[in-house]
C-alpha cells in the first residue's frame, strides 16, 4: 500500500505522530526511574545506568532500554515488585464502584490511517497478546503478566490513564451484547468489527469496560477506540487513557510496516 499517513484525535483533539512520540519518550524515562525506585537494575547493554544517565539516553535508546528492562520483569516478579503499589490503586477503584449502569465518563482516541489494512492492523493486535516484545513496544507502562488462572482470564497491569500508581486486573473478552444499553448506544453500525471487554480487580471489584469499534477503508481502516469508567474517575485518568488509546493504537500501526 501507499506510505502511512495518520489523523488521530484524542477527545475530539487532533494529536501528531510527533507529540506522541515525545509523550512515549517521557513516559519510558519515567518508566524507568520508578523501575529503579523499586529496586531494579537498570541496564543499557552490559552499562548499569544511575538516575542521572537515564536522563541522558535517546528517545530510541530510552525505548531500548525499556522494553529489555520490563522483559526481565513478568507475570508473578512483576506482581510482587508492585504489590504494595497495587494496594493503592485497588481501593481507589473499589471506592469509584464501577457499574455499566450507573452514569459514567468515557475515555476516546479515533484513529483514520492510510497506507495500511485493518487486517495487518489486527494481526498486530493479536500479537500484543502472543508476543512479549509486541506488547511491550506499544505503551512503555504495559507489563507482561502471564499468570495462569482456573477460569482463564486475561491479566494486564498498567497504570490507567498514566495516573497514579499500576492496577492488576483480569480481564473477560466478550461479545457487545454484553454491554449495558449506555455503552451499546455509542455502536455504530458503520463500523462492522468491535472489541470489547470487562475489567476486574483480582477479587472481582470491576474496574472499567473497553469497546472499540473498527471499518476497513478504500485505502486503510479507521478505528474507534473507548474505555468507559465511574462516573466520579479523576478527569486526569480519562483523559490520560484516552492519550494511553492513542499511543497504544498508533504504535500498533507503525508496527504493521515492520
Amino acid at each position: 500500500m501507499s506510505e502511512l499517513k495518520y489523523t488521530i484525535t484524542v477527545d475530539g483533539e487532533v494529536w501528531s505522530p510527533t507529540q506522541l512520540e515525545r509523550l512515549e519518550y517521557e513516559r519510558n524515562l519515567r518508566m524507568l526511574h520508578q523501575l529503579k525506585r523499586l529496586g531494579v537494575e537498570i541496564k543499557d547493554g552490559d552499562k548499569v545506568l544511575s538516575d542521572d544517565k537515564i536522563d541522558y539516553l535517546s528517545m530510541k535508546k530510552a525505548w531500548e532500554v525499556s522494553i529489555e528492562t520490563r522483559l526481565q520483569y513478568k507475570g508473578e516478579t512483576v506482581i510482587e515488585l508492585y504489590k504494595d503499589a497495587f494496594k493503592l490503586s485497588d481501593e481507589m477503584w473499589r471506592e469509584l464502584a464501577f457499574s455499566q449502569n450507573k452514569p459514567m465518563k468515557v475515555s476516546r482516541a479515533n484513529l483514520l490511517v492510510t497506507g495500511s489494512t485493518l487486517q495487518e492492523f489486527m494481526a498486530v493486535m493479536k500479537s500484543i497478546q502472543e508476543e512479549d516484545r509486541v506488547g511491550l513496544a506499544v505503551h512503555p507502562e504495559h507489563f507482561i503478566c502471564h499468570v495462569s488462572f482456573d477460569d482463564g482470564e486475561l491479566l494486564g497491569i498498567e497504570p490507567f490513564g498514566m495516573y497514579g500508581t499500576p492496577t492488576l486486573v483480569k480481564v473477560s473478552v466478550v461479545e457487545d451484547s454484553q454491554l449495558s444499553e449506555q455503552i451499546l448506544a455509542d455502536k455504530d453500525p458503520a463500523f462492522p468489527i468491535n472489541m470489547a471487554g470487562e475489567a476486574y480487580l483480582t477479587d472481582g471489584t470491576p474496574v472499567n469496560c473497553p469497546f472499540h469499534q473498527f471499518r476497513p477503508t478504500k485505502d486503510g481502516f479507521e478505528a474507534r477506540t473507548a474505555v468507559y469508567w465511574p462516573e466520579n474517575t479523576p478527569d486526569e485518568i480519562v483523559h490520560g487513557h484516552s492519550l494511553h488509546l492513542a499511543m497504544e493504537f498508533y504504535r500498533g500501526v507503525v508496527l504493521t510496516e515492520k
